[in-house]
């Protein structure tokens, strides 16, 4: 690729859409951008564009985080994770819309697809912009469903790395039990390149079991029609790509999960944003306040009692998955296509992995009956994400071949 014909095209991109999608909440220059491209330093992400989330410092322009509390908030210095992609020789254009806090109240930004569609949320402008070719890449982040659901709506690759693997300094808190930094890309090998200037890790080939655990949830009836033929045609092109799938019941252990994390982000959104509802609670959204009245329901006892089962079922899921040899599961990244604007989409398929710290990556697969993307989630063993990242490859070829 030549870096200068993609910023053009991505810089052209953005005058033509942007009255459209909506992606960004501010953003440089196209003058600023050409110039800093001049000076970037030589690294993994030459030549790259990165979109930031709104909820991720940058020293150059406003974090706002989707509030009006915040407008016009102007941080001193960037986040860890925006530092190093500049180090590594990424130009960050931007930053991407965010919802409210990066909770459930929809924004302004539209599914390039369809707009009248959402992009998922709450991630919703980075995954809109690298989905409109309008960035290489961008940062989100990932407290329930935040990165891997606006991939699946927006048909591109979303990746969460194993929790407290990359830096959160910098990065405004949600829930400090879930929260995780992730980005998106279009596709796996800059997902895995972007990984590797996260992490410093090498290039270094993957040995796979090639086996696939075909994970059949608790959440499993909230599945739509093309969901479920997303996860049969991919199962299908694993196979014929030598890959062992073999179908995995509901996982005793994970029952609990569902409902114990919900209980810990509602105890956690409460203290986390202590300030913003005392000082300025007239300024926050309906929904946003009702989730600090059910949190004010949760007691001290429940939260612990809650952060029980998640141990449990994290060192379980450690357990099931090195016992059987795999590389990953597959599983629904959501529910079905994405819904209409008034709603960021349904998290139910992602809540227990992201509890859980386990690395997951949505990969993009079908249009389903509205034309719209459909896709699947690959979860893997925490700590084991360039083994995921390697079956993610595996899998992303066997699809553009076989669906």
């Amino acid at each position: 690729m030549d870096p200068n014909n993609d910023l053009a095209e991505e810089l052209e991109r953005v005058q033509a859409r942007d009255s459209v999608v909506r992606a960004w909440a501010a953003r440089h220059s196209d003058a600023n951008i050409i110039e800093a491209f001049k000076v970037a330093p030589e690294g993994l992400l030459s030549g790259w564009t990165v979109g930031v989330k709104d909820v991720i410092n940058t020293f150059d322009l406003p974090t706002e985080r989707g509030s009006p509390i915040y407008r016009g908030n102007q941080p001193v210095s960037d986040a860890a994770c925006v530092a190093v992609a500049r180090e590594a020789g990424a130009v960050v254009t931007g930053k991407t819309v965010t919802t409210e806090f990066a909770l459930f109240t929809p924004n302004i930004t539209t599914n390039p697809y369809d707009p009248s569609r959402t992009p998922g949320g709450s991630s919703s402008g980075s995954a809109a912009a690298v989905a409109d070719r309008q960035v290489r890449a961008a940062f989100g982040t990932q407290t329930v469903g935040s990165v891997i659901r606006p991939a699946a709506f927006c048909g591109v690759v979303g990746f969460k790395p194993t929790r407290r693997l990359v830096p959160l300094a910098g990065v405004a808190t949600l829930s400090h039990a879930f929260d995780t930094l992730g980005w998106f890309t279009r596709d796996v090998a800059d997902s895995t390149t972007m990984f590797q200037a996260m992490t410093g890790a090498g290039a270094s080939p993957q040995e796979l079991n090639r086996k696939v655990g075909r994970y059949l949830s608790h959440q499993w009836e909230a599945a739509a029609p093309e969901t479920l033929e997303a996860i049969d045609s991919s199962c299908a092109a694993l196979e014929a790509a030598g890959v062992e799938v073999i179908d995995i019941d509901p996982l005793p252990s994970l029952e609990l999960v569902f409902d114990a994390a919900n209980t810990i982000l509602h105890y956690e959104i409460v203290r986390v944003f202590a300030w913003e509802r005392t000082h300025n609670l007239d300024l926050i959204s309906d929904l946003v306040r009702k989730m600090f009245i059910n949190g004010a329901r949760v007691d001290h006892e429940d939260y612990k009692a809650a952060q029980t089962v998640l141990v449990s079922a994290q060192i379980a899921y450690q357990e099931f998955m090195a016992t059987n040899h795999l590389d990953a599961l597959l599983t629904p990244s959501a529910p079905g296509e994405a819904p209409p604007l008034k709603t960021t989409g349904d998290s139910v398929f992602n809540r227990v992995w992201t509890s859980l710290g386990a690395p997951t990556i949505h990969l993009p697969v079908r249009q389903g009956p509205s034309g719209l993307p459909v896709g699947v989630q690959l979860v893997g063993q925490s700590w084991c994400d360039q083994r995921l990242l390697a079956a993610a490859a595996l899998a992303e070829d066997s699809f553009s071949i076989t669906t």
